[in-house]
């Protein structure tokens, strides 16, 4: 009889050649790897991905499946699906093929957290940026998050979650969103809180190639602002303040990029987004932007209706 893996860890990749062999590596370097299986989704990569993918699969057979995409890119949230629904395991992890775990303890310390609480949901580590200097992580001190803390802050980057298979769900709006991790981390928290491990266990590379980091300041505040009011519909109007309180400082740091690189109708834009959510809170937390903005905001004048929507 087939052993049933304790984790199903998802890799979603689409041309991430020169990382892959890195992220698969730290997979197999987990100290739970013989009660792991590696789903590997390898979204139609052009660039040699896909011939490690299936080299690394070869030497772990039935340990690393793999899954292809013949006929054009899927896209993030349907490849995601599609490991989601072939995991097998009770606990579910996740790591894109450009990351990896810097903490070959990850998996069993946090296994070991959910097994003794089985109130938690899921438990999230820190991460540390890299090449850049800093980490994402709850502040320190914190053990426990809730739904409120959760919409407060982005308190966990994707690879440093451990997930009870029975928590997660996909609904049809998330499929319309620009990131999956957030609105999973909410869904999941309808069943339980998040626990905290305070340690880097878990690494977020920063590269050019980065979907996100392509985009211009006011692409990013647009879909921010199209992410957060899909959540204030999904999960009700009582908590419709907490998405809007939350959604303004993300707005802000958006409209210092547009700042930072001198695009004024965007930083114009971007005021007008800021103001939707709540200008009376952007007035009050950054009065000095606000100043700053409105003065762009007039220097840009006729431009703002002429921006084209992404």
């Amino acid at each position: 009889m087939e052993t049933v893996p304790q984790i199903s860890v998802l890799m979603l990749t689409r041309n991430h050649a020169p990382f892959i062999e890195q992220a698969m590596a730290s997979v197999q370097a987990q100290t739970l790897w013989p009660q792991l299986e590696l789903l590997v989704g390898d979204d139609a990569s052009n660039d040699g991905t896909s011939a490690l993918v299936a080299a690394a699969a070869g030497q772990h057979p039935g340990r690393i499946r793999t899954w292809y995409s013949p006929e054009g890119a899927l896209g993030f949230h349907h490849n995601f699906a599609r490991l989601l629904a072939a995991a097998r395991a009770p606990y579910v992890a996740f790591l894109e093929g450009d990351d990896w775990w810097c903490d070959p303890s990850k998996l069993q310390q946090q296994l070991a957290l959910l097994e003794s609480a089985p109130e938690l949901a899921f438990c999230g580590c820190r991460t540390r940026l890299w090449p850049e200097s800093g980490e994402i992580g709850p502040p320190a001190g914190v053990r426990r998050l809730g739904f409120a803390e959760l919409v407060a802050s982005y308190s966990f980057h994707t690879s440093s979650v451990l997930m009870r298979r029975s928590a997660i769900e996909l609904p049809a709006w998330t499929f319309q969103q620009y990131c999956l991790d957030r609105p999973l981390y909410l869904l999941a928290a309808c069943h339980g809180d998040a626990g905290v491990i305070d340690a880097v266990m878990s690494v977020y590379r920063q590269h050019p190639g980065g979907v996100w980091s392509s985009l211009t300041p006011l692409q990013q505040a647009r879909r921010s602002a199209q992410l957060f009011a899909a959540m204030e519909r999904a999960f009700g109007l009582e908590r419709a303040a907490l998405f809007r309180q939350a959604l303004r400082p993300i707005l802000c740091s958006y409209l210092e990029q547009a700042f930072a690189n001198r695009r004024r109708a965007e930083a114009a834009a971007i005021v007008l987004l800021i103001a939707h959510s709540g200008p009376m809170g952007f007035a009050l937390a950054r009065p000095a932007a606000l100043a700053r903005s409105l003065r762009w905001a007039l220097a840009a004048g006729r431009r703002l209706v002429l921006l084209p929507q992404p």
